[in-house]
Parts: C-alpha cells; sequence; structure tokens
C-alpha cells in the first residue's frame, strides 16, 4: 500500500498493510533542515525520512469581496533589532475603532520561526464590540472556496502523503486576539457578548469547512488544542468550545457528501480523559494526540475505549526527537506500536509538532522502527 493508502485505511477504522507514521512535521523544523518553511518543504522532509505528510502548513481558503468602507486590517513591522528580533503591529480598523496589537519573533537564533504576541488587539468590552462589527462585515463579504493551494499540493504529493488540511475553529479565532486567559475571564465576565462573537465566528468557520468539502482532499483537521490545551475544565469546554466541534462535524454530514472522502477529526493536546466522550459523540473521526507528558489519557487507554469509535493518532514523545538517542527513538516507537496498533484504525503522530532541534537520524529511526516491526499480519 502507499503511504496514502495506509493513511485512509487508518482514518476508516480499516487494516492497513502497515501501520501509518506521520510524525507533525511544519514550519520550524522544515526551516532547520532545508532553510524553507512552506508545505512544499514539509512535504520534502517528509520524503527524505519516508513517512507521510499530515497537517502541515496547508489550508482551504475562502474568497472574500472587499469590506466596506472604513473596515479593514493590516499588518507591518516597526522595528527590526540587529539581533534578529522583528517587531510587527496588527491594526484592525473600524469606522469607530482600531484596534492594534503587536508580536515579536526571531527572539531564537536557532529557532528564528518562533513568535509571540506581545499585545492582544481586543483588550475590553468596547474592543470586543468593535471587533463584533468587524467580523460581521467580514462574515458578510465571504463567498465560495478558494482552492489553488491544495489543488496544487494533492498533485504534487500524490501516493506519497496526505494533503490534509488544517481548519481553525472560532474558539481559537476569538482567542488569538483577546489572549487565551483573558478569553476565559470574558465567558464570566460578559457571557451575552461572547455569545454573540461566537455566533459570528461559527459563520465564518462554516465557511472553511465548506471549503474542505469541495476541495480535492479526504482528511481535514480542526485544530482544537488551544482550547484542550488551556484546562479550561468540562463545563466551560462544552458550553464555549464543544459546539465549533459540533457545527464543523454536522456542516460535512449536511452536506450530502461520502462522509468517507469528507473525514473531519480533531488536533488536541492537553488532559483529554474527560473530554474525550463528548468528542467521540460529536461525531469526530479521529482525535490526536494524547500527550505523554501533559496529559492525562494514555494512547493504551484512548485505543481500548474509543477505538471501535474512531481513528486514534499520537503520540511519539517529542522530547524523544530532540533529546534521546537513537536507541531511544526505536524503544517510544515501539512503546506506541503496543499501545496503539490492534487489529488497525491507528495512526503513529508525534505528540506535538516534531521540534526545531530534532535530531535527523533519531526522526529516521522512529520510521524505520514502524516500517519494520509495524507490519499487520494477513
Amino acid at each position: 500500500m502507499t503511504n496514502k493508502q495506509r493513511f485512509l485505511a487508518a482514518m476508516r477504522l480499516q487494516t492497513p498493510d502497515e501501520v501509518p507514521v506521520a510524525p507533525l512535521i511544519h514550519c520550524r523544523y522544515a526551516h532547520t533542515v532545508l532553510g524553507r518553511s512552506d508545505w512544499r518543504a514539509v512535504f520534502e522532509v517528509h520524503r527524505m525520512v519516508g513517512s507521510c505528510h499530515h497537517r502541515g502548513p496547508l489550508g482551504v481558503g475562502v474568497q472574500c469581496k472587499a469590506l466596506p468602507d472604513g473596515y479593514g486590517s493590516e499588518s507591518r513591522v516597526i522595528e527590526e533589532l540587529p539581533d534578529g528580533r522583528v517587531t510587527t503591529q496588527e491594526t484592525i480598523r473600524t469606522p469607530r475603532r482600531a484596534l492594534t496589537g503587536k508580536s515579536v519573533a526571531g527572539m531564537i537564533p536557532h529557532d528564528p520561526l518562533v513568535g509571540k504576541t506581545t499585545e492582544y488587539p481586543v483588550k475590553d468590552e468596547a474592543d470586543w464590540r468593535a471587533y463584533l462589527d468587524y467580523r460581521q462585515q467580514v462574515a458578510a463579504c465571504l463567498g465560495g472556496p478558494e482552492l489553488s493551494q491544495i489543488t496544487e499540493a494533492v498533485a504534487v504529493m500524490g501516493e506519497d502523503g496526505m494533503p490534509s488540511v488544517g481548519l481553525g475553529p472560532a474558539y481559537t479565532a476569538l482567542g488569538s486576539v483577546r489572549g487565551m486567559q483573558e478569553l476565559i475571564m470574558d465567558m464570566h465576565d460578559c457571557p451575552d457578548l461572547l455569545d454573540e462573537l461566537f455566533v459570528v465566528e461559527r459563520q465564518i468557520q462554516r465557511k472553511s469547512v465548506e471549503s474542505f468539502i469541495a476541495a480535492p482532499t479526504e482528511v481535514a483537521w480542526l485544530d482544537i488544542c488551544w482550547a484542550t490545551g488551556s484546562n479550561l475544565g468540562p463545563k466551560l469546554f462544552e458550553r464555549w468550545a464543544l459546539p465549533d466541534v459540533i457545527e464543523a462535524v454536522e456542516t460535512v454530514r449536511s452536506s450530502g457528501a461520502d462522509l468517507n472522502d469528507n473525514i473531519l477529526g480533531l488536533y488536541t493536546l492537553g488532559r483529554m480523559k474527560e473530554l474525550m466522550p463528548m468528542l467521540a459523540d460529536a461525531g469526530a473521526r479521529f482525535v490526536g494526540s494524547f500527550e505523554p507528558n501533559q496529559g492525562d489519557l494514555s494512547l493504551a487507554e484512548a485505543k481500548r475505549l474509543y477505538g471501535n469509535r474512531l481513528c486514534v493518532m499520537g503520540n511519539f514523545n517529542c522530547l524523544v526527537l530532540s533529546f534521546g538517542t537513537v536507541e531511544d527513538a526505536k524503544q517510544e516507537a515501539m512503546r506506541c506500536l503496543r499501545e496503539g496498533m490492534g487489529d488497525g484504525g491507528y495512526i503513529m503522530i508525534s505528540a506535538d509538532e516534531v521540534p526545531a532541534d530534532t535530531q535527523m537520524d533519531n526522526l529516521k529511526a522512529w520510521v524505520e522502527t514502524v516500517h519494520e516491526h509495524g507490519g499487520y499480519a494477513r
């Protein structure tokens, strides 16, 4: 079977010839290896180590008409320091109010793509109301899908990789302009206003899911890690973040498309034990990554409890890639095989993004071990 065939078989809870292995290589490690951070670079690194592409910087777009006069957004560099640090200012404009935020990148010389938001554009309730006005205008201007990037990726990868696309939920969109901790506080302080914001953001999220349905790829992942990794707790998660998942799943189901050709799952982080029943009931087709260090649900337990309902993805310890030995990488791969392999429906991924300082020999040893020991008896 090809890399893509193995991946899709596991996604459909079938048994491929061997466990698909798909390290979560992203921009940072691709930049370390090749000096580039686009999806093509990520795919090239996968080909170098023999793994299957999944969850690189690849997405679908939505066409958008021009916003009305007075509305818009811009980003500009406002400071560049000799040590490589770059400060960028982001501005969101409405006729009545301008919202300004700042971010810094380049503060780690050996990992220059790392960035940090130092000022969020939404700072109070008045800012939220201006942002609501802005996003309502954006939602009204959205049109059909924009699929040029994913169409090209499908053609380039062929059977060597799974050109899955990432989708952003409403929760993350709002957190990105307010900050995670402040957003949680606002859930308590101004819930009615947040309800209005979530309604609009889920309209925008729906357009992205519709673009995935129209795209020439079978797999998309909704990145809910900001919600699962922020220790919301099950009650707040069910109130504010779970509806993003339900909305996305229902959009796929109601489209009339073949669900085996439109597979929507979740990328998560953090403590998952109390959240997994909700996600399984919501209809997620796959869930990863069951972190071994920060999580509270082991790969073995996730496979035992949910392996007959969804594809389980996880949970190779990323620290081994940076700080372990080749033998450590082999042993970690064997652990994941013992816990997750079962009779199919499992894809071995890293518990989070492959670190920028990953040792290539460790990454290769991981993939080679799966190829050698991850075969299913026929």
